[in-house]
């Protein structure tokens, strides 16, 4: 009897072992940080990102910044532009994508709408400048939109595809409304 009772507590244990449910993979996304600050030092000589936002993911050797992003770019420590976007990839070699992005450039007193929602991905490249498939652009002195946008930081050397830009003919569309800008 002993030796029955002995042997269904066996048989028993061995049901339950095997019909218990898998343990649970362990992570494997990487690092996750939540309530970030974030810089970024790419080649360019005195030039500096500052990030923050609510979370920053790696992914495979590049990263994932995002929800209330603001980025800041400086060049010998003064605020060159800001960035703003719903998440930005950093990817190898510090350039960045960001499904759309408002940027405003303080010198000249620029706002630009990089790309929108459903209309592709901005790339921002460290030793060029801005990449986008559509952008508007409003300054005090132009205004406008254009497809195949780029352009360097400081919107000198600008190529786009069917420009429709406006051009004020007394001189100014109004002051500048880019906080910290000049025109």
């Amino acid at each position: 009897m002993v030796r029955l009772l002995l042997l269904l507590v066996v048989v028993f244990g061995m049901v339950f072992w095997f019909l218990r449910p898998p343990p649970r993979p362990l992570p494997t996304e990487g690092v996750r940080l939540k309530g970030v600050e974030f810089y970024l030092f790419p080649e360019e000589e005195a030039v500096e990102w500052r990030f923050t936002a609510q979370k920053m993911v790696e992914e495979g050797g590049g990263f994932r910044i995002q929800g209330g992003l603001k980025g800041e770019r400086y060049v010998e420590d003064r605020l060159d532009l800001r960035l703003f976007a719903p998440e930005v990839a950093v990817e190898p070699g510090d350039n960045l994508r960001a499904p759309f992005a408002r940027v405003e450039i303080l010198k000249g007193c620029f706002r630009l709408q990089l790309s929108a929602p459903g209309r592709g991905e901005v790339l921002i490249r460290q030793k060029e400048g801005f990449f986008a498939p559509w952008v508007r652009i409003e300054a005090p002195n132009l205004r406008g939109e254009a497809q195949g946008f780029r352009s360097d930081f400081g919107m000198e050397r600008i190529e786009a595809e069917s420009p429709r830009f406006e051009f004020p003919a007394g001189g100014t569309f109004g002051p500048c409304t880019v906080e910290g800008g000049s025109s």
